[in-house]
């Protein structure tokens, strides 16, 4: 065990290497020992070292094994499986599998592919819901006295008297959270209801995002916040929940099994904890729900401003440690991303670091890399330091990703924010080796890193790169992905990968609106290959008008991955649609390349239109034409924006 002796505002820090937090020694115990030289050992480190877990909860607060207090999160990004736009299940993803809530028929809610800040949303209309089924609200999953619960959403309108979430049947002692209830918002822990939380809010503040935190415990009562500020709080006298009184309890978002007051209108994420968070962690999950769905925090507490959009939107997988006061930290975090960091040194009151992405793909480019580095990820991150730390780890879980060589991995940080990483130096502090895989784990380690931190800026960013790209590849890398329309109105499909690991195929997929796909071509992959191969394939019978294509990627294992969405519009000609025969005598059969809802018109050639019924199918379309007069006539086909036509004769 190494130990050091290190100082900073007048503090003496023992730092056991093996646990590494650094306490004052006037907080702990200290032995000496005397060998060559002074060594100082804390009292934990002798009994033991604490072996830290990732906590890959909402903010990186709680882990998702299912072990913890987080006992459910439902976010619109993760386990929603729907058919068509309905809802079927909403997945837990805490990880207690027995808390997923589903639901069938006319009761699901909808799913909308474009909500808050580009994340989805579930609609509820009042009568819709989704439930966990009977009695699984156990004493090993559910008893609690305490709380803290997270809620992202909008209400329709404010005088309805709503369930965003219940136990169910709503008897005592219960479970819940009402917004709006007649204009006013509250939760309840316990027995009903003299002492639940409820205060009153104005139209505009129900009916446009925000989210609502809640907790509660015996010593500090019940506190009400809307998007990080409070609006009320009060003494709590029960605050006991305990499901086993009624074994046939379920837990419901949207409304009662009875469909009575219900909730109307959109959810992106519920989060709730069995135990109250702390005070910094509380911070931590704001400042990720706030970055994630595009919300504005009071500046008290607004820690993370690296999503605002002149600093560059890095709204994604935000995350964070940080220390409100030393009964009031958190310390590792990972979150929704691949990133974790750790162990940071000399964490003290009002210091906290946070960290966020741009959304880029997880796969690798070679440009815009410095010299010695043959590739990094296309996903940029970017840090935000508050208060002053020393240094910290920060740790990349590479799963799925073939084989890695740890000392391949470089750590690139761009030193002088300027988006660039190609000018950057192992000199001057932005190219970082000396990862280390932890343990037999996918995860790979950079300890000790001041780049982030240092140097007059806090607010850095940082990704991962590789000095060879063909034994440490980082993923599946897709150069492009482009669909255009050609001469022949066919639509011609082209991605290009630098290198591809374990990939079975890839899969087309089309869509009339960008929500509902279908899959229409499947292409074998290369399975293992280090060099850059090109992929052309047509869709012969394309949509009419606008249509999407997406790229899917499947592995040998099964899982699988998207690529970015390419729309094209194709504008039909009257040379393909085909009628015949001609001439025709009793019936007309049209054929057309659309799927969508198609008006049909006949007139004749002095343009008197005559009244058809067509009848649509598959193939299709026909119009008995056996009562109309013999002549030259002229079919036009609409779509609503084009128009094509035919001459037909009819005998």
């Amino acid at each position: 065990m190494y130990v050091s002796l290190g100082k900073r505002k007048n503090y003496l820090y023992c730092a056991c290497y093996l646990c590494r937090p650094k306490f004052p020694i006037n907080r702990i115990s200290m032995i000496f020992q005397l060998v060559s030289r002074p060594t100082v050992i804390c009292l934990a480190c002798l009994f033991g070292c604490v072996i830290s877990r990732a906590q890959t909860g909402p903010g990186g607060v709680g882990n998702t094994a299912g072990t913890s207090s987080l006992k459910m999160w439902y976010r619109v990004d993760n386990g929603v499986t729907t058919a068509g736009t309905s809802v079927n299940s909403w997945t837990n993803s805490a990880g207690v599998s027995a808390l997923d809530i589903s639901e069938t028929g006319t009761n699901r809610p909808t799913l909308v592919a474009s909500g808050p800040n580009g994340y989805g949303e579930v609609s509820f209309n009042g009568s819709n819901k989704l439930t966990t089924a009977a009695g699984v609200l156990t004493s090993s999953n559910f008893v609690t006295n305490q709380a803290s619960s997270f809620v992202v959403s909008r209400a329709d309108n404010t005088t309805q008297q709503s369930c965003v979430y219940t136990t169910d049947p709503l008897e005592v002692p219960r479970f819940s959270t009402h917004i709006p209830w007649s204009a006013t918002v509250y939760f309840d822990i316990g027995d009903c209801c003299a002492d639940r939380i409820q205060t009153g809010f104005t139209n505009a503040e129900l009916t446009n995002y925000a989210s609502w935190t809640y907790e509660a415990n015996t010593s500090a009562g019940k506190q009400l916040y809307r998007n990080g500020t409070q609006s009320q709080t009060v003494a709590a006298a029960t605050l006991t929940y305990t499901p086993a009184n009624n074994p046939t309890h379920r837990f419901n978002i949207g409304g009662f099994t009875s469909g009575t007051e219900g909730f109307a209108g959109d959810i992106t994420e519920v989060i709730i904890f069995t135990t109250k968070v702390n005070t910094a962690q509380r911070y931590i999950i704001q400042n990720y729900l706030a970055a994630k769905y595009g919300l504005a925090l009071p500046a008290a507490i607004d820690l993370y401003t690296r999503d605002n959009n002149g600093n560059g939107n890095y709204d994604h997988d935000v995350a964070g440690i940080g220390r409100f006061n030393n009964a009031n930290q958190q310390t590792d975090s990972r979150g929704t991303g691949i990133v974790r960091v750790l162990n940071a040194s000399d964490l003290e009151d009002g210091d906290y670091y946070f960290w966020g992405h741009d959304n880029g793909a997880l796969s690798a480019q070679t440009t815009n890399v410095p010299t010695g580095v043959q590739g990094r990820f296309t996903r940029v991150w970017r840090g935000q330091e508050v208060g002053s730390l020393d240094d910290f780890d920060i740790e990349f879980d590479l799963a799925n990703l073939g084989s890695v060589t740890a000392s391949q991995l470089r750590l690139l940080v761009d030193t002088d924010n300027d988006g660039s990483f190609s000018d950057e130096t192992v000199v001057g502090g932005g190219v970082i080796s000396g990862a280390a895989q932890q343990g037999t784990s996918t995860s790979y380690r950079f300890s000790n890193v001041t780049a982030l931190i240092t140097g007059g800026s806090n607010t850095r960013r940082f990704t991962l790169g590789t000095t060879n790209i063909s034994q440490t590849p980082l993923p599946i890398t897709l150069m492009k992905f482009d669909a255009e329309v050609d001469n022949n109105n066919d639509v011609k499909l082209m991605w290009t990968t630098a290198q591809e690991i374990n990939n079975e195929y890839f899969t087309i997929e089309r869509s009339s609106n960008g929500l509902d796909w279908e899959e229409i071509l499947k292409i074998p992959g290369a399975g293992d290959s280090k060099t850059a191969r090109s992929y052309s394939e047509y869709d012969r019978n394309p949509l009419w008008g606008k249509s999407y294509y997406r790229l899917k990627q499947t592995d040998f294992d099964g899982s699988s991955t998207y690529f970015n969405v390419r729309s094209v519009i194709v504008n039909r000609s009257f040379r393909d649609v085909v009628v015949h025969p001609v001439p025709a005598n009793d019936v007309l059969l049209i054929k057309y390349p659309s799927s969508e809802k198609i008006v049909f018109k006949l007139a004749d050639q002095f343009g008197r239109e005559y009244a058809i019924t067509p009848e649509i199918d598959q193939d299709g379309a026909s119009i008995p034409v056996s009562t109309i007069p013999p002549g030259i006539y002229f079919l036009y086909i609409t779509n609503g924006r084009e128009e094509s036509h035919k001459k037909v004769i009819i005998e």
